[in-house]
């Protein structure tokens, strides 16, 4: 079964196989070191993105991108739509835009307390979740633009205007087009003499 969403997943355009790698980076850094260095005392410590004191807006920030994955995943692992397709991209721009505000939050408090406590640095884990927040904030607007595009050219769709094509019958390479068909009769001439 995991086989069949992952080719399913393959099956996705670019857009959306970027916006959902960038949301997984997210969620991965927050597993990962924060924080870390020599605390009051000489003791050595290390905290991720769920054990500081900004652990509640880590917390936050991890739904918020696990509902993200969810809206796309819980669909092809053949499971109930969460968000109608109409309201989709909206919801993933709002949580992205929202949970790369809050990293961008935990970021400042994290660097206050680096200049406070010289001995503390900020790690790599910080970094991967507010990158992978960043591009899915981007890929989710880069959607969101695509959407509001295609609406409007269903609200001025004319069936008219956008015909399908006449497709044309196969004609081997080898046997010559047929030939036009005769014009048809024409008319005899008057002429009329003056006098």
């Amino acid at each position: 079964m995991s086989g069949n969403i992952f080719k399913k997943f393959l099956g996705l355009d670019l857009e959306e196989k970027i916006l959902n790698g960038g949301d997984f980076l997210a969620c991965v850094g927050l597993f990962f070191p924060w924080l870390g260095g020599e605390w009051l005392g000489g003791e050595t410590v290390s905290y991720s993105g769920l054990g500081f004191y900004t652990a509640f807006l880590g917390i936050t920030v991890l739904l918020l991108h696990i509902s993200i994955l969810s809206a796309t995943f819980v669909p092809l692992a053949g499971g109930p739509v969460l968000v109608r397709k109409r309201h989709k991209e909206i919801f993933r721009l709002v949580a992205a835009a929202q949970a790369t505000v809050f990293t961008v939050g935990i970021w400042t408090v994290l660097i206050k307390f680096t200049f406070e406590f010289s001995r503390l640095e900020i790690h790599f884990g910080l970094y991967c979740t507010l990158v992978g927040s960043l591009v899915t904030t981007l890929y989710t607007f880069l959607r969101f633009q695509e959407q509001r595009k295609l609406q409007v050219k269903e609200l001025f769709h004319h069936p008219d205007t956008y015909a399908e094509p006449v497709q044309k019958e196969f004609v081997s390479e080898r046997e010559p087009p047929p030939p036009p068909p005769p014009p048809p009769p024409s008319e005899p001439e008057e002429h009329r003499l003056y006098r």
